[in-house]
């Protein structure tokens, strides 16, 4: 079992929690000391690592007060900077706890490597496999805010017609499948304050019919999975399914993307592929 935190807010918010204990403050000097006789890295990205690093060690969410004071930055540019990792992807916001934890983008940097010597039961792995045996794109997104963010995009090949996003990209929660899959597990209510936010920043003008979005998440609620036909583009379309929940994580989506014409034909068979690759995550 896989196990890691998310949000949209750059903001500092209340301390929550004991600070950080003498043993990763002492790390931490220990490893400003030792890089006092070495060349001077980058600070920007020095502090950066450093800030990911301080998770390693803490191993629980932080306020940025908490990591400013652990680190000794100044409090406005380690809001930037925990701002910018959020932004990316790497770090994420719990509106439940006001707390910023890493993110499974974080874990994904060197699942390769870990893919190499425990490839069994592995996300990155299973996902690959969705990828062949669906001849789709597959992704994964958390919703933050009014959008789904996509952390892991996969193709089957290079030469596959398939629809693939960027890892880091967002799209709007309310028109993508995985978005319509994250929505399904909130309250109808809670859907349309989310739905009417978003049609309020939607910039392209596009508004998604509320009624209608929530049909669709009791649907996807009683199915357990949502599409979106002719998006991102006409002739596109995307096919969600919930990702089994992982520890400290929020809920995710597995997004498989491909052409219209062939998700109408094989939608059985990649609803099938789909559930059959949650219940392998599920071990």
């Amino acid at each position: 079992m896989l196990s890691f935190s998310f949000g949209s807010s750059i903001q500092e918010q209340p301390s929550v929690g004991r600070a950080p204990s003498n043993g990763i403050m002492d790390a931490m000097t220990k490893r400003a000391e030792t890089l006092d006789s070495s060349p001077r890295p980058v600070k920007s990205a020095f502090r950066a690592i450093e800030i990911l690093e301080y998770f390693a060690a803490r191993q629980k969410g932080a306020t940025i007060t908490e990591i400013a004071a652990a680190l000794g930055y100044p409090q406005s540019s380690t809001s930037m900077l925990v701002g910018s990792l959020e932004t990316m992807g790497y770090l994420a916001f719990s509106e439940k706890d006001h707390l910023f934890s890493p993110t499974l983008r974080v874990m994904l940097l060197g699942a390769w490597q870990h893919e190499a010597f425990f490839a069994e039961n592995s996300l990155l792995t299973d996902m690959k496999t969705l990828a062949m045996r669906t001849k789709a794109g597959v992704m994964v997104g958390l919703r933050q805010g009014t959008h789904v963010r996509f952390i892991l995009s996969l193709l089957p090949s290079l030469k596959t017609q398939a629809l693939w996003f960027p890892p880091g990209v967002l799209r709007p929660v309310c028109r993508s499948a995985a978005g319509k899959v994250l929505l399904a597990k909130e309250l109808d209510e809670d859907i349309e304050r989310i739905a009417t936010a978003a049609n309020a920043e939607a910039s392209d003008g596009v508004r998604v019919d509320i009624p209608a979005l929530i049909r669709e998440a009791r649907a996807c609620r009683r199915n357990g999975w949502a599409q979106s036909l002719d998006y991102p583009r006409p002739g596109w379309a995307n096919l969600a399914m919930g990702l089994p929940r992982i520890g400290g994580q929020p809920e995710m989506a597995v997004t498989l993307g491909i052409r219209k014409e062939s998700l109408e034909l094989r939608r059985d068979e990649l609803i099938a592929e789909l559930a059959r690759a949650m219940e392998r995550l599920k071990r």
